[in-house]
């Protein structure tokens, strides 16, 4: 395959020059950016305060953390953390309530769903270290230079998305607990707060937060098992729903908690680009897989065991149709005091959840354009919290709406996406080494167009196959009862097409 590569050579390294921290890398490794009064007086307020002021720049080896017997430890918790989270509760809700299933059907299809999901996010967390880049400045290596920045834009709707869903979600909680007397936006701007004072300050404060806070939200959970567990409704149901139509429901909650899971894919690198370069893979793979999973199972377990016992709770019956953060609040009821404030606790896991995707939405930002990494991380930050506020308390009354459309189309694109990294990684460019300096020379890298007709493939695939209530696909209207398909054929629309258009892209441009 190596006449397919004249002109991109991977493997090929090139010596970095200019500052310490790397800005003359902005605009490419040919071409240094002059760096401002302004950008000058950041740097220095960073090494002063500790806050992260790096951008989208690559790490290099020198400036990584030393190794530490704690590192796979930490990537554990950070995931546990960042998953210990009221977002993933409510989705565990769906399985009996939506689809109808049964404990045992439910838990079973939702923790085989979030596993593998969660596996999705162990294995891209790996080229933080490898590389020093950002997840979607990494796969500008596999899409090429400028589709990676539509990915990026559709991953910062992405985010925005997850920040409105908690701020939400927290707000209606706290509106619970005080009985009525504090208004659901009120509760969404404390948990913004809350969000952007960590998420501006870095991935630094951002790790130190969740080596301690799973502690608490794990805490608080275990109190909910305690409360609500005895109202869980833990029996095989006797349905008389067709071979076709059970099959169908189980599918489509798995598929769903297999979304929650995978939307972090696109960004789950961000957290890790500091770690040493010889972080083993397989380790790190192990440690974020494993982090995420036990969280996101023990989330869906506990809103498939909340859904199962409203039939059978008249106090659950009227909160769950009050909305999600009060059915939430009300798993506490018993405890009466105590409870109140364990619901205000579970706050810690919105804001937890929030400020990954609020960090690297803020990433995603500075890569759309050639001077987004002249704009200051915390500045965009601030932006973005501002956006999903505003946003959360004009639709803070449709939250059930949003969770039921907004992770399946979401994870139309992000599937496709990874299709494509593993496909490039596994197979095109199996067992080569990459030139990790030329991140930002688009003349160095892919063009990305077997990638680009692969997308094209893709979302042929999700439309054909989705159903969701504001459009059915032909192919989902052909099946003998309702299941989103989505997802499963943009990744084999993807999948099957991309290796050969790839072998043709390299064997005509060479690169």
């Amino acid at each position: 395959m190596a006449d397919f590569e004249q002109g991109y050579h991977p493997h090929v390294r090139v010596k970095e020059t200019g500052p310490s921290f790397h800005t003359s890398e902005l605009l490419s490794t040919d071409t240094p950016l002059k760096i401002s009064k302004f950008q000058k007086c950041i740097a220095i307020f960073s090494r002063l305060s500790g806050v992260e002021a790096r951008g989208i720049e690559r790490v290099s080896d020198d400036e990584r953390q030393s190794p530490a017997p704690d590192t796979y430890a930490r990537i554990f918790l950070l995931w546990l953390s960042s998953s210990l989270t009221g977002n993933n509760i409510i989705v565990g809700l769906y399985g009996p309530s939506l689809y109808g299933l049964d404990w045992n059907e439910a838990t079973i299809c939702g923790t085989l769903g979030v596993i593998l999901g969660s596996m999705c996010i162990g294995y891209m967390s790996t080229w933080g270290p490898k590389s020093g880049n950002r997840t979607l400045v990494v796969t500008r290596y596999f899409l090429g230079y400028y589709l990676s920045k539509a990915c990026c834009l559709l991953n910062i709707l992405t985010m925005l998305g997850y920040g409105m869903v908690n701020c939400i979600l927290g707000g209606q909680v706290i509106y619970t607990v005080s009985g009525g007397r504090t208004a659901v936006p009120v509760g969404i701007i404390v948990v913004a707060i809350l969000t952007w004072f960590i998420a501006t300050l870095g991935v630094h404060l951002f790790q130190l937060y969740t080596r301690y806070a799973w502690i608490i939200q794990i805490l608080i959970l275990s109190i909910m098992v305690g409360s609500a567990g005895p109202s869980f409704n833990t029996s095989s149901s006797l349905r008389q729903d067709t071979p076709e139509a059970i099959a169908s429901n189980r599918l489509s909650f798995f598929s769903l908690c297999l979304a929650s899971a995978i939307t972090w894919a696109p960004a789950s690198a961000d957290y890790f680009v500091y770690l040493p370069s010889t972080t083993k893979s397989w380790r790190m793979f192990l440690a974020g897989s494993a982090g995420m999973s036990l969280a996101m199972t023990l989330t869906t377990l506990l809103g498939i065991g909340l859904a199962t016992g409203i039939d059978s709770n008249p106090a659950w019956v009227n909160a769950s149709l009050a909305s999600p953060g009060s059915l939430l609040a009300a798993s506490f009821s018993n405890l009466h005091g105590f409870g109140r404030f364990c619901a205000i606790i579970l706050l810690l896991g919105a804001v937890s959840n929030n400020i990954p995707c609020t960090y690297s939405a803020g990433l995603n930002l500075q890569m759309l354009g050639r001077y987004g990494p002249r704009i200051p991380r915390p500045l965009l930050t601030t932006l973005e919290v501002v956006v999903y506020t505003v946003c959360a308390i004009v639709a803070h009354k449709y939250l059930r709406e949003i969770m039921e459309n907004f992770l399946p189309l979401m994870s139309y694109w992000i599937v496709a996406w990874f299709a494509v990294c593993l496909e490039e990684a596994w197979i095109i460019q199996r067992g080569r080494d990459y030139d990790w300096t030329v991140w930002n020379n688009p003349h160095r890298l892919p063009m990305g167009l077997a990638a680009g007709a692969s997308f094209v493939f893709g979302i042929l695939g999700a439309v054909l196959g989705m159903s969701q209530s504001y459009f059915v696909g032909p192919i989902a209207k052909a099946l003998p009862y309702d299941c989103d398909l989505g997802m499963w054929l943009a990744f084999g629309f993807t999948a099957v097409v991309y290796a050969p258009f790839r072998l043709v892209e390299l064997r005509i441009v060479g690169r």
